[in-house]
């Protein structure tokens, strides 16, 4: 496979400089969210993915947008339907149900596949940099000291009602302290596992 192209194209983005200062803010619905594991990655690690699909053939199996709005949807009715005492809350779980079986099938599928091309990707990402962790305070709030350059914060929250995933782009520069936000604004949103 072609992993001298990316080991290049990210050895460029990882670039040296300083030690600068990122800064990671967490917070949902304006409430600060602590004991948030955040990883700080000199590499997209989606884009590396998208380029081991791509190589391969195989695209990596996704969630589609439009079953996470129906789900949605239906957790509406749902709650319109039991304040009125409808019968047909029923015919709505069911439909939730089935819903939710294809999703997790469909999640299933996409940890099949990242396990299959982890041998690719590490490859692909070896070189890179170093990777930094750490977790967020009560105040919401992670620190890393890095290089400057172009840095990805990566995360995920589970909720009893959504998975957020964050992949955020962040340009440390050198002297300067970048702040970054993890909302729900800016998360990808995913039904929760069963």
């Amino acid at each position: 496979m072609k992993r001298s192209v990316w080991v290049a194209a990210l050895l460029a983005a990882g670039a040296c400089g300083g030690g600068d200062n990122v800064v990671v803010r967490a917070s949902l619905d304006g409430q600060p969210v602590g004991d948030l594991p955040v990883r700080l990655l000199p590499y997209d690690r989606q884009a590396v993915l998208d380029s081991i699909a791509t190589e391969s053939g195989t695209p990596e199996p996704k969630i589609p947008g439009a079953s996470v709005q129906r789900l949605r949807t239906l957790q509406a009715e749902e709650a319109a339907v039991k304040a009125r005492g409808d019968t047909a809350t029923g015919r709505i779980e069911a439909e939730r149900r089935a819903l939710l079986a294809q999703i997790d099938s469909i999640r299933r599928a996409r940890d099949r596949w990242l396990h299959d091309v982890d041998k690719d990707f590490q490859e692909a990402v070896k070189g890179s940099g170093d990777e930094h962790a750490d977790t967020t305070d009560t105040s919401g709030r992670a620190s890393f000291g890095v290089d400057a350059g172009k840095w990805w914060a990566v995360s995920r929250y589970v909720l009893p009602d959504a998975v957020l995933e964050w992949q955020v782009p962040v340009t440390a520069r050198k002297g300067d302290s970048t702040v970054v936000r993890l909302t729900r604004r800016n998360a990808h949103v995913e039904p929760p596992p069963p």
